[in-house]
């Protein structure tokens, strides 16, 4: 039995780096959760639930309407409905380019999520939201697939309500020694197996090892933040530094 082909992409990529990541999630979305399951055992899982536990500022939705959050590059919904079972009260928007994840994703919306929970194709280089418009943007293992990560993050800062939180999961380049010999085993071995058993498609998980070495540190992204306009609230490694947790927030004056 042969695959459907991938769905068309609606939304264009701003360069070519941003189009062939477009179209390799695309191509992966139908066996990305289970690769994510097997090479991790599962901790993804925690590391999500981890990081949604403090998304929304003290006193999102006190005014009487409800929360919003952007989960951006949210894939195939799996971080969005983690921050549907945190905030059950919050309206959500699932963001993301592929429109393959995307239909993975919401092939999972049933019942009180469908209503609180709406997929949309975007790219994070020119969000298609108004200003200043979410109490929360959360973005998981997506921010080193960017092609201009400034440029992205003040996006992310634009649609951020002042007082409104940024909280990033994701696999920054590692310097400690046990984080960067583990990126190292792993990634030349375990990664690059699992998931082309889970998805076919061997070039991607060659790909994702790179992207990990090619993006920067916990302490550089903190400081890219604070140079941006958002202030850096927190910062947390997990597993001995083979992925980090940076919160953030637009600052309660800034018009």
């Amino acid at each position: 039995m042969t695959e459907p082909a991938p769905l068309a992409e609606t939304v264009a990529a701003i360069d070519a780096h941003g189009a062939r990541v477009q179209g390799m999630f695309s191509d992966i979305a139908r066996g990305y959760d289970r690769a994510n399951r097997l090479m991790s055992l599962g901790i993804d899982v925690l590391w999500r639930r981890r990081a949604v536990a403090e998304v929304l500022p003290e006193g999102a939705g006190a005014a009487g309407s409800r929360p919003r959050i952007l989960d951006l590059c949210a894939g195939t919904l799996d971080s969005t409905l983690e921050l549907h079972r945190r905030y059950p009260e919050a309206d959500i928007v699932g963001g993301d380019f592929s429109a393959g994840m995307l239909a993975v994703g919401e092939a999972k919306l049933q019942g009180p999520a469908r209503a609180r929970i709406v997929a949309r194709e975007m790219d994070a280089h020119a969000l298609p939201e108004p200003d200043a418009s979410f109490d929360a943007v959360f973005c998981a293992f997506g921010a080193r697939n960017l092609s201009d990560l400034e440029a992205a993050t003040r996006e992310q800062l634009r649609v951020l309500r002042p007082g409104g939180r940024l909280t990033v999961l994701e696999f920054f380049r590692p310097r400690g020694l046990f984080s960067r010999a583990f990126h190292a085993c792993y990634n030349r071995t375990v990664l690059p197996v699992v998931g082309w058993a889970a998805t076919g498609n061997l070039g991607a998980y060659l790909y994702l090892p790179r992207s990990i070495g090619a993006f920067v540190t916990i302490e550089d992204y903190a400081a890219l933040l604070e140079r941006v306009g958002l202030r850096v609230i927190g910062r947390e490694r997990l597993f001995g530094g083979v992925a980090g947790i940076v919160r953030a927030e637009r600052p309660r004056g800034d018009a």
